[in-house]
């Protein structure tokens, strides 16, 4: 037997496990394996980059979709003309007033630096661009963001 520090240690100790903690031991290595291979990529060929995938897939579906029936009920043609005066009123200080660039860039197309689909300028005018353009969610709404990006896209798709 020995004594560390004013501890006694009992010689059945030092030779074998207690089997409470042997059992248990076992077990959370039995559950560690069955959960590596019940949750592995390898096993199931689940991955994080092919759920991103589909979500965006179905997310430019919607939007398409959402654009088409816009144009077709009319919706764009009435954001269409409002437009131009929101254009003016809270773009032109940068862009120009005849999208001829300024501080920003011109806005002339009909390639544009972040995309060139109506989704695209939507997302840029609300969010802004890591080149300097702020966000503009909150001055002007998503009516107003809309109206802007049809003027934007409309002026150059034809």
């Amino acid at each position: 037997m020995g004594e560390y520090d004013g501890i006694r240690e009992r010689e059945e100790g030092r030779k074998k496990m207690p089997f409470g903690m042997l059992v248990l031991f076992l077990s959370l290595l039995v559950c560690g394996l069955v959960y590596l291979y019940l949750f592995s990529p390898l096993t199931t060929g689940w991955k994080q980059v092919g759920q991103y995938e589909k979500r965006m897939e179905a997310h430019k579906t919607a939007v398409i979709t959402h654009e088409v029936k816009e144009v077709a009920s009319g919706i764009s043609e009435t954001r269409e003309d409002k437009g131009p005066a929101i254009y003016v009123s809270d773009c032109a200080m940068c862009h120009g007033e005849k999208l001829e660039g300024g501080i920003g860039p011109a806005l002339t197309g009909p390639k544009f630096l972040f995309g060139n689909t109506l989704a695209d300028h939507i997302r840029v005018i609300a969010d802004g661009t890591p080149n300097g353009m702020p966000g503009f969610k909150r001055q002007l709404g998503p009516d107003k963001i809309r109206a802007v990006a049809h003027y934007i896209h409309f002026r150059h798709a034809h």
